[in-house]
């Protein structure tokens, strides 16, 4: 669903509104009848096309014509077709759709299908497969206090032991951060599953979900870590000792850590989202 483009009307976006079938409902038609006039329609115009390079002078009113005896039905639906799909109406569809989308009364489920929901554990295992990184113990100066300290040793000994083992290709937060956008439950065929699903994995192009929004949190997680490791080290560097760390003055500490301040403050924003499975 999130990679769907909104923006013009093609077969994802038709089929993810369940545009056709809901004119079939609205019009008290068979389930099929709108899908099998765009059909129809467009087998006659590929027919009456396919000698002539610019597509046009197909009859349109002949088209009608010659399906109206059997299926007067086809006639209206290709008209609704050529308002709400190709013409100004897609946009006020779209819409409509996004507005009710979280309303489990408007969501309409994917139809069933006999696939088994079994998870194959070799191809998709159920653990996590979280192994923490190794983190050696702090043997500086201050070890030997069993008490809080904080020296240069210590900051450079956290940059390095904790902080930059944390982050960058191939640790725990881009790692899963890759292994999130596997996910794609598929809680059930009704409504109220429905919404739970797109809350997860996103309705629309611009809303990532609860997926994509841990995603985010950790892509930047790991860069504001990235930051304040670098920060640390630079303090560390500048400041050989105690003395010359305990001396340094506010404004120099912010000078130092600012970007990384902000950085973990940004993280605040996320976790924001609320989602309601009852149309309420």
């Amino acid at each position: 669903m999130g990679s769907i483009d909104w923006g013009y009307p093609n077969d994802e976006a038709i089929q993810a509104m369940h545009a056709y079938s809901t004119h079939d409902s609205d019009k008290g038609y068979p389930d099929g009848t709108t899908q099998a006039a765009y059909d129809s329609w467009m087998a006659y115009y590929n027919k009456h096309s396919s000698n002539n390079p610019n597509h046009s002078g197909v009859d349109f009113d002949n088209w009608k014509d010659e399906v109206r005896a059997e299926h007067p039905e086809w006639v209206e639906a290709r008209d609704w077709y050529s308002t709400n799909i190709v013409g100004d109406g897609w946009k006020n569809l779209v819409k409509e759709y996004k507005e009710n989308i979280t309303d489990p009364s408007n969501v309409k489920p994917p139809g069933f299908n006999d696939q088994s929901d079994w998870i194959d554990e070799n191809a998709t295992p159920t653990g996590s497969g979280f192994k923490p990184p190794t983190v050696g113990t702090f043997t500086g100066d201050a070890a030997s206090t069993n008490g809080v300290a904080v020296n240069t040793a210590a900051l450079e000994w956290f940059a390095k032991e904790v902080l930059q083992k944390l982050t960058g290709n191939g640790n725990i937060l881009l790692s899963t951060m890759e292994q999130l956008k596997t996910i794609d439950p598929k809680p059930g065929a009704f409504a109220r599953a429905e919404v739970l699903r797109q809350a997860i994995v996103g309705a629309t192009g611009q809303d990532g979900g609860v997926r994509g929004d841990m995603a985010d949190m950790l892509y930047n997680m790991n860069n504001a870590l990235i930051a304040v490791a670098d920060a640390l080290l630079k303090m560390a560097g500048e400041y050989k000792n105690l003395e010359e760390l305990n001396s340094m003055t506010t404004e120099k500490l912010t000078e130092i850590m600012g970007d990384s301040f902000k950085g973990l403050d940004g993280l605040s924003t996320y976790g924001q989202k609320t989602v309601k499975t009852d149309g309420n």
